[in-house]
C-alpha cells in the first residue's frame, strides 16, 4: 500500500471528561464526539448554521471551514465549531459547556455556629497520628518490633484489641531500623478496634488530612482538610463526567445494564474525585499520600456507582437498594488516589431516591435539635428531597425534578458558573435587566435566572398560566424559533456566544415540570402529617441552586409555598457541609446514622393522590389560585 494512503491515525482528546479516542485523520472533531458518546449539541445537523457544537482547541492542527455562526472573536480566541473542522494532528479540546466550575467559599460560616447546627461541631476525628520512640532491641530484649510498637503506644492512648495492616508490617522492620527507633503511627479508631493504618520516620514530617466530597449528579465538590486543626485547606469542583453517560440518575441506571458500564461509571466517579484530589493537594502544597479519611455524601444511586454496587433495584418496585448505611470501605477498594489504607465513610440514606446527601445537610440546620418547631428541609437539584419534621419525627420522600433547575434541558440554560445569568428584572416599561455571574458576557442562564425569568414573564403577562406566550406581545421580544416561540432576552451581538439567548415556550414547560414536582412534593408530605404550610415554623433551602434563588419569584411561579418570606432559610450546599462536619468527628457519623435509622421514607410512586398534586401544579402558579393569595393579588393588579 503506498504511503499517502495510509491514514495517520489521530488521538483527540476531550475536556473536563479526559475522554480520548482515536481516530483518521481529516476526521471532523464532532464524528470524534460521536465515537465518545461524549454531549454536545447539534441543531442544524452538523450544517455549520446553528453555531451550538462549539468548542476550544486548546493545542493541535487542525483545518477549519469558516461560518457565520461564529464570531471572529471567538474565532481567535481558539473556539471552533466541531462540524466544520477536521483533525490533522493529535488536538487537545474543551467543550465550553462543561469547563470546570470557579466556585468560591462553598461553605456558609454562618451555619458553623453552634446554635444553626444540629451536629457536632469539633475537631474528634477517628483518626490520629502518635510520635513514638522504641526501645533498642537487643538479646535481652528481643520482643518483635510489632510488639514492640505496641508497648510504646500503649503508654500513650489506652489501646484495646490492635490491629495492624499487613501493607504497615511489610515496612516495619526497615523502617523502625532507618528511622533510629523514631517512628511516626497512623491509627484509625473505630467501635471494635484500632487499627495501625501507616508507618514512617519523624523525619519524614507527614500530616493527616481528610477529604470532604458531595458526590452530586451533575457537579462533584471536595474539599481538602487538616485533620488536626478541621481547617479547610483548598476547595475544587467539576462537572461529574458520569454526565457522558445521562444527565440524571435513572438514565445512568439505565446505562449501567450493558456488560461492562457499571464499571465504566465508577471509573467515571472515581476519575472526578482523583481530578479534584490532584488539584486541591497541589494547591495547598499536600502529598495524597498523607490523605488517610473521606468522607462522601450523596443521593443513593450516586453511593451506588462510587462503591460500584448494582444500582438496577433502586428504580424497580419495590425500589430497594443495596445497601442504606454504609460500613466503612478502603480506599483500594473503590480506585481512590490517596493513602491505600485510608478508610471512607459514606452519609447513610433513607431510601432509594433519599440519599447520605439529604442525611448530611440535615446536620447543618436546628431541625434535629427542636421538638416544638416544625421545620421543612428543600433539596432542588437534579432530584428535588424533601424531610418535613422535628427532633420527635421525621417525614421524607423525593420526586424527580430534573435537571431543568441545573440548566440541563434548556436551551440557553447552563450551571451557575461564570458567564451565567443569576437574576433577572423586567421592568414596566419593558426593559429587561440582568445580573451575571463574575460581570463577564452573558453565556446562558443558570437555575436562578431561569425562576425569575419565569416568575418575570408571567407577572408581566408576557405568557398565561399555562406557560404559553401571548399573541399580542410584539415580535421584538416574542421571536418564532425552530422549536417555537421564544423570548427574546439578549441578542447575539451582546451574548458572549454570539447567538441570542432566548427561552422557549418548550424551555418554560420543562420549567413548571420541574417546579410542580417540588410543590405537589411538599403537598404530599403535609396531607401525610396532617400539617398546614402555616403549621412550619421554617423551611431551609439547599444546594447550590438555593443561593442565588429569589424567595419571592420562586412563590410566584409557585415552586415554593406563599407564606411568610422570613421563615425561609438558605443553607448553600448544605451536603458538602454535612459530610465535612462528618469526617471531623466520629459523634455526627454516629448521630446521624441513627437519625436516618428513624426517618419515615414515603415513596411517592406509590402514593395514589400524587399524580393528583402534580397535576394541579403544572400550573403558574397553581391551578388553586387561592393557595397562592400575594400572587393573586399582584396577578390581578396587572391583568
Amino acid at each position: 500500500m503506498k504511503a499517502d494512503r495510509v491514514k495517520k491515525t489521530i488521538k483527540v482528546t476531550f475536556l473536563p471528561f479526559e475522554t480520548c479516542v482515536e481516530v483518521a485523520s481529516g476526521i471532523s472533531i464532532l464524528e470524534a464526539v460521536q465515537k465518545t458518546g461524549l454531549p454536545l449539541r447539534t441543531s442544524c445537523g452538523g450544517k455549520g448554521t446553528c453555531g451550538d457544537c462549539v468548542v476550544r482547541i486548546l493545542s493541535g492542527t487542525y483545518r477549519k471551514k469558516s461560518s457565520a455562526a461564529l464570531s471572529d472573536r471567538l474565532v481567535s480566541q481558539g473556539y471552533a465549531l466541531a462540524c466544520q473542522t477536521a483533525v490533522k494532528s493529535d488536538l487537545i479540546l474543551q467543550l465550553p459547556q462543561f469547563q470546570e466550575l470557579s466556585i468560591k467559599s462553598v461553605v456558609d460560616t454562618r451555619f458553623f455556629q453552634k446554635d444553626r447546627l444540629s451536629g457536632y461541631y469539633e475537631v474528634e476525628p477517628p483518626l490520629r497520628k502518635i510520635d513514638l520512640e522504641l526501645s533498642a532491641p537487643s538479646l535481652e530484649d528481643n520482643t518483635s518490633d510489632l510488639k514492640r510498637l505496641e508497648r510504646e503506644l500503649g503508654k500513650k492512648i489506652s489501646v484495646g484489641h490492635l490491629h495492624c495492616e499487613h501493607s504497615v508490617l511489610k515496612k516495619l522492620a526497615y523502617t523502625v531500623r532507618q528511622s533510629q527507633r523514631e517512628i511516626s503511627v497512623v491509627i484509625f479508631d473505630s467501635k471494635e478496634h484500632t487499627t495501625i493504618i501507616d508507618v514512617f520516620s519523624q523525619a519524614e514530617e507527614k500530616e493527616i488530612y481528610g477529604i470532604a466530597c458531595d458526590l452530586g449528579t451533575s457537579t462533584v465538590v471536595l474539599h481538602l482538610v487538616d485533620l488536626q486543626s478541621g481547617e479547610i485547606l483548598s476547595s475544587a469542583s467539576s462537572f461529574n463526567q458520569q454526565i457522558k453517560c445521562g444527565e440524571d440518575i435513572i438514565s445512568r441506571i439505565n446505562y449501567s445494564q450493558k456488560p461492562g458500564r457499571l464499571q465504566e461509571l465508577h471509573d467515571l466517579i472515581s476519575g472526578t474525585i482523583n481530578h479534584l484530589v490532584e488539584k486541591t493537594t497541589a494547591t495547598a502544597g499536600v502529598s495524597s499520600s498523607e490523605i488517610y479519611y473521606a468522607s462522601f455524601s450523596g443521593n443513593t444511586t450516586m453511593i451506588h456507582l462510587f462503591l460500584n454496587l448494582e444500582p438496577r433495584f433502586i428504580r424497580e418496585e419495590p425500589y430497594v437498594p443495596t445497601l442504606n448505611q454504609v460500613p466503612l470501605v478502603l480506599t483500594r477498594d473503590v480506585g481512590l488516589n490517596i493513602n491505600p489504607e485510608a478508610r471512607i465513610t459514606c452519609a447513610p440514606a433513607v431510601g432509594s431516591y433519599v440519599g447520605g446527601d439529604i442525611t448530611a445537610g440535615l446536620l447543618c440546620t436546628p431541625i434535629l435539635r427542636d421538638p416544638d418547631r416544625n421545620s421543612l428541609f428543600i433539596d432542588v437539584g437534579t432530584n428535588g428531597e424533601l424531610v418535613l419534621g422535628n427532633k420527635d419525627w421525621l417525614l421524607t420522600c423525593a420526586c424527580s425534578a430534573g435537571p431543568a433547575f441545573e440548566g440541563g434541558g434548556i436551551k440557553c440554560g447552563m450551571p451557575a458558573s461564570p458567564g451565567a445569568i443569576e437574576g433577572i428584572k423586567i421592568h414596566d416599561s419593558g426593559q429587561l435587566e440582568y445580573k451575571v455571574i463574575d460581570d463577564a458576557k452573558p453565556k446562558g442562564i443558570c437555575g436562578s435566572g431561569l425562576v425569575d425569568l419565569l416568575a418575570e414573564l408571567f407577572i408581566h403577562g408576557y405568557i398565561d398560566r399555562n406557560g404559553k406566550f401571548d399573541e399580542t406581545v410584539t415580535k421584538e421580544i416574542v421571536l418564532d424559533t425552530e422549536e417555537g416561540k421564544g423570548f427574546l432576552v439578549e441578542k447575539a451581538q451582546k451574548s458572549f456566544w454570539g447567538k441570542d439567548l432566548v427561552i422557549t415556550e418548550k424551555d418554560i414547560a420543562h420549567l413548571i415540570r420541574s417546579k410542580g414536582a417540588v410543590y405537589s412534593a411538599c403537598a404530599i408530605l403535609l396531607k401525610n402529617s396532617g400539617l398546614d404550610y402555616d403549621k412550619i415554623d421554617s423551611f431551609y433551602i439547599a444546594g447550590g441552586f438555593g443561593q442565588r434563588l429569589s424567595i419571592e419569584n420562586a412563590v410566584r411561579i409557585g415552586l415554593l409555598p406563599d407564606v411568610d418570606r422570613q421563615k425561609f432559610h438558605y443553607l448553600g450546599n448544605s451536603s458538602l457541609l454535612g459530610a465535612y462536619l462528618i469526617l471531623l468527628t466520629e459523634k455526627n457519623r454516629d448521630f446521624i446514622n441513627q437519625v436516618a435509622d428513624k426517618m419515615t421514607y414515603l415513596e411517592l410512586n406509590a402514593e395514589p393522590s400524587y399524580m393528583n398534586e402534580y397535576t394541579g401544579a403544572l400550573f403558574l402558579p397553581h391551578t388553586e389560585m387561592d393557595f397562592f393569595p400575594s400572587v393573586k393579588k399582584l396577578f390581578n393588579a396587572n391583568t
